[in-house]
């Protein structure tokens, strides 16, 4: 995994959500130079063949699933914004989704540490992706099903229990 940079070829990559694919040729590199957002991507021989991008953020308490919310004043709630996971059609099933969200978690739980955030947020771009990351632990927002949370004392356990931590 590296940071996006000029260098790349985008112009191949293809998850199959045009939404997604699109964000990637047009706004990735934007969003890297003017320090909105940092994309890491994947490559095989050159071709990209997945992508997220992490950026800060937050939500509002009431958006907040229970668990997240408890104990904190209502105030605006710190996270690391998880804003895109995709993988290029040629590579759907080879496990890339998991490998992928493993380093995004892990740069997450760092970036945490240094700038303090309560949970990782995504925002799932339909069912099959909230039902991906609610196997790894994301909690859904009870105002928004497709919201999804994980609380980054969960995350800090889970990483560690597998030595990435």
């Amino acid at each position: 995994m590296e940071k996006l940079t000029k260098d790349h070829d985008l112009s191949l990559f293809d998850c199959g959500k045009a939404s997604l694919n699109d964000w990637l040729r047009r706004f990735a590199l934007t969003n890297q130079q003017n320090d909105s957002a940092r994309t890491y991507v994947l490559h095989r021989a050159g071709k990209v063949v997945g992508y997220y991008s992490l950026s800060a953020g937050s939500v509002r308490r009431e958006e907040s699933p229970a668990r997240i919310a408890k104990g904190l004043a209502k105030h605006p709630i710190g996270v690391i914004l998880l804003a895109r996971l995709a993988i290029d059609r040629t590579e759907h099933g080879a496990g890339l989704g998991r490998t992928m969200l493993v380093d995004a978690l892990s740069r997450a739980m760092i970036a945490s540490d240094a700038i303090g955030a309560r949970a990782v947020l995504v925002h799932a771009i339909d069912e099959d992706a909230v039902t991906f990351y609610r196997k790894f632990g994301f909690e859904p927002s009870p105002l928004d099903p497709k919201q999804l949370m994980l609380l980054m004392k969960d995350l800090r356990a889970s990483l560690q229990s597998v030595g990435l931590g």
